[in-house]
């Protein structure tokens, strides 16, 4: 049955489902201007620290006035209205609510993830930094718990293992599955103090689109790609390249061609792994037919007769006509997360959970680090990070870029170099994450 149709029948029930939202950046304001238009949703809180910006969400996203005046939760419920608080605690511990959206984008989610599963409210996690680091254990606390754990569709994880799951469950093997990126040299440096000339946009043209400046810098220095796909080797089994993402540039008619094996003429080290397909040329002019913004799977098949027919249905091949490539070429973050609280509400469906811990992000200095330096963690001037293997991170004790934010080197750290937990005093709140990360399993 349709997703559309088991809403309305809920709704028709008088059992809208109910969301509680975590955080009111941008993910949560693009939710909120298409949740408004979904009577079978009723958003029925929001907690961010600084009340006014949840307010701001809401304007942003045209909600209306007589919705966003209640004072408690209860009060939500009763009048379908929507209660702000500056406490997540207060929302999670309440009874009530179906669904859980995280976008704090913070680590700390994972505390407010395992608060909501202990209530019985499933989670859909769009705070990829704490995924990163924690999904597979979260995932097993919600499995334990008996609610689901759900990556948030419209995502670039999301999307890019639905398209592997598309590709496997007609029984091609994957090539490669990945996103599109910003890259070229000089990038890994950036910072958020520079980050928008580097966009071409001036700091009042970036406030009028509600961007942010450390979120612009872990996108175009390559943290946020590799967050994005760790994530989604952990939710496929799909492997990190050996040595880091190398983004080559890569229209989306080289697809097929650039991301097959070597031995077959392409650029992959092996099968199965998750890359980024840079949409600038190393010296910044654009790549032609650029996936900036989109999703990529290259696969084949080891059937003759189902490899003749690939270019034969319209899929675009390499010249051997083995390898075929899909992609999407947009993501649209909070504006499709709808479909996750429905997938996971009422068909009992993720859209996207680790399941074993195959990939983790370590963290680099961008610059020479003096010993006393507080790190200003992703999206700041300190540190970038860098995909690698779990085995590789735990051998190596690096410092997970996703808990650098507060961290205090006990030594210098030259630009360039990888920074170990061994290297750092870490903040309280982030420390007590490595216990979580404690129980989780390196594979491979």
């Amino acid at each position: 049955m349709s997703l559309m149709t088991l809403m309305s029948e809920r709704l028709a029930d008088g059992r809208p489902l109910r969301v509680g939202l975590i955080g009111a950046g941008k993910f949560a304001s693009l939710f909120l201007a298409q949740a408004r238009h979904l009577p079978p949703l009723h958003v029925a809180a929001i907690s961010h620290p600084d009340i006014e910006r949840a307010h701001t969400a809401l304007a942003l996203a045209m909600w209306p006035p007589a919705k966003a005046v209640a004072r408690s939760l209860s009060e939500a419920f009763a009048t379908g209205g929507t209660w702000v608080t500056d406490d997540p605690m207060a929302m999670l511990e309440q009874t009530g609510l179906d669904v859980v959206i995280e976008s704090t984008n913070s680590p700390l989610a994972a505390g407010n993830a395992l608060a909501a599963m202990a209530n019985d409210i499933h989670v859909i996690m769009a705070s990829i930094e704490a995924d990163a680091a924690l999904g597979p254990y979260l995932a097993r606390q919600a499995r334990l718990q008996g609610v689901i754990y759900s990556l948030a569709y419209g995502d670039q994880p999301s999307l890019i293992c639905e398209m592997v799951d598309w590709a496997r469950a007609c029984g091609f093997e994957v090539a490669a599955a990945g996103r599109g990126i910003a890259w070229k040299p000089g990038h890994e440096t950036v910072g958020p103090d520079q980050v928008w000339s580097h966009l071409g946009i001036s700091p009042e043209q970036a406030r009028a689109k509600d961007l942010d400046p450390r979120t612009a810098t872990a996108s175009l220095d390559g943290t946020r790609a590799a967050l994005e796909l760790a994530s989604v080797c952990n939710a496929t089994g799909l492997r990190p390249p050996a040595n880091g993402l190398t983004c080559p540039p890569c229209g989306t008619h080289d697809l097929p061609h650039i991301f097959r094996p070597v031995a077959d003429g392409g650029r992959l080290e092996t099968m199965g792994v998750v890359e980024a397909a840079s949409c600038l040329e190393p010296d910044g002019r654009a790549v032609h037919g650029g996936l900036r913004w989109g999703v990529f799977a290259t696969f084949t098949s080891p059937s003759p007769h189902t490899t003749l027919s690939f270019s034969e249905y319209g899929l675009l091949t390499d010249s051997s006509g083995c390898y075929a490539a899909r992609w999407r070429p947009h993501r649209l973050a909070g504006l499709e997360a709808s479909l996750s609280v429905a997938s996971v509400c009422l068909r009992g469906e993720h859209t996207g959970c680790p399941r074993d811990w195959i990939a983790d992000v370590a963290s680099i200095a961008k610059t020479d680090l003096a010993a006393g330096t507080v790190l200003d963690g992703i999206g700041g001037s300190s540190v970038r990070g860098i995909l690698v293997a779990s085995g590789h991170a735990v051998t190596t004790g690096s410092l997970p870029v996703s808990l650098s934010q507060g961290a205090v080197l006990r030594r210098p750290v030259a630009a360039g170099q990888t920074i170990g937990l061994a290297d750092v005093d870490l903040p309280a709140e982030i420390a007590h994450l490595l216990e979580m990360r404690a129980a989780m399993v390196p594979v491979g």
